[in-house]
């Protein structure tokens, strides 16, 4: 989907737009990780250099979104004619579960409207832009489209194609260990990259590992953060359906998905169902690991939006073998462990000009770790990513 270049504007208006548009995105992400399928868009209305009123998406289908809860604050006190709007994602123009935001914003009076990215939703798609242009309203469009991106990365991957955005995340020392070799692991990183790592669970709606990851380390994949959160479903795979009936990811599971091979035990299948598990047969390639395209498309029948790849090794390896990843997170720790276990495990590169380079990336220190982030592939919404 393309992305229509904004207008052009002063520098000064620009640095202005830009201001404005930040204050937006921290709205946004006070919404991020209760909306979903929605995503968590961000809307400030500005007058005479003042915000007047501000919000965010909120929780559950039929709730208002950003645009509708910042008029509501502006009219509390006021109204917001002769408002400018500066919204994350282009407002709405159909209805569905809300009335179009695209509507509200005109009908109360709102002269222009600042947004970060075109909505690729079908529904959607510019006509939200075109609904305000024809009324009268000054559109401006991509005004720090790729915070805007990074900030809603899940909507916009999984709207148009129905499978969940892929997010692999790893914790690895500075020569790309992620254990030693007697399997200890705990811990690589310190306490503010852990935080941070259940942060991207709260955002998640299913976190994913491996058997051999829960044999090795038990986690319990559960979000542990001093402030409301809301917690995953928990996904295995486990072909021969070994789980343990007593593993830690069992405890305060809102639910657990367990997928296995059609060759498990039924007895081992029946006692995980009787716990409570949900279980999918999922299809294998010609090499027997999981076929993660038919099982991303479970997923998102599933209305599962976004997916966080946690381990282990040969989990990373296939999933990026299989071309579904989308976004990589490495938080990399001030450590050198030797011969330690590799993050990747069945992954192979043949020559560098082949070699997966990450795009749009963002290096930030946490802690005494560091986080590298960036995508695999183009976000939608935008024309180009650098």
């Amino acid at each position: 989907m393309k992305l229509l270049d904004a207008r052009p504007a002063s520098h000064d208006q620009l640095q202005e737009d830009e201001h404005w548009m930040r204050e937006a995105l921290r709205w946004s992400l006070r919404g991020k990780g209760w909306t979903s399928p929605r995503p968590s868009v961000g809307c400030v209305l500005v007058r005479d250099g003042h915000i007047i009123g501000g919000g965010h998406t909120e929780k559950g289908n039929g709730r208002p979104h950003a645009e509708v809860v910042a008029l509501r604050e502006a009219n509390q006190h006021g109204d917001a004619r002769g408002a400018t709007a500066y919204v994350t994602l282009e407002p709405c123009s159909h209805y569905a579960t809300t009335p179009p935001c695209s509507s509200a914003l005109i009908e109360n009076g709102v002269k222009r409207v600042v947004a970060g990215v075109l909505d690729p939703n079908p529904a959607v798609a510019g006509n939200g832009f075109r609904m305000m242009r024809e009324a009268g309203l000054e559109v401006v469009e991509g005004v720090l489209a790729a915070e805007c991106a990074r900030a809603m990365d899940e909507f916009l991957f999984s709207i148009g194609r129905k499978t969940p955005f892929v997010c692999l995340k790893s914790a690895v020392s500075l020569d790309g260990k992620i254990a030693l070799q007697s399997g200890e692991s705990k811990w690589i990183t310190g306490s503010q990259a852990r935080a941070q790592g259940h942060k991207m669970r709260h955002y998640a709606d299913a976190v994913l590992v491996g058997i051999e990851t829960v044999l090795q380390d038990d986690p319990g994949l559960s979000v542990r953060l001093d402030e409301p959160t809301t917690q995953p479903l928990r996904i295995v795979l486990d072909s021969s359906a070994r789980l343990p009936l007593d593993a830690k990811i069992w405890q305060d599971a809102p639910a657990l998905l367990v997928a296995v091979s059609d060759n498990a035990p039924r007895a081992r299948i029946e006692a995980l169902q009787s716990q409570g598990a949900t279980i999918i047969e999922c299809e294998r390639g010609i090499d027997g690991q999981l076929a993660w395209k038919p099982f991303l498309q479970e997923l998102g029948h599933r209305e599962i939006v976004s997916l966080l790849i946690e381990g282990g090794a040969r989990v990373a390896g296939s999933a990026l073998r299989a071309g579904v990843v989308d976004k990589v997170a490495w938080f990399v720790a001030p450590m050198l462990m030797g011969d330690g276990k590799s993050a990747l495990s069945g992954f192979e590169v043949e020559h560098l000009g082949i070699a997966p380079r990450l795009s749009l990336v963002e290096t930030r220190t946490v802690g005494p770790d560091v986080l590298i982030e960036g995508y695999l592939k183009p976000i939608p919404g935008m024309t180009t990513v650098h």
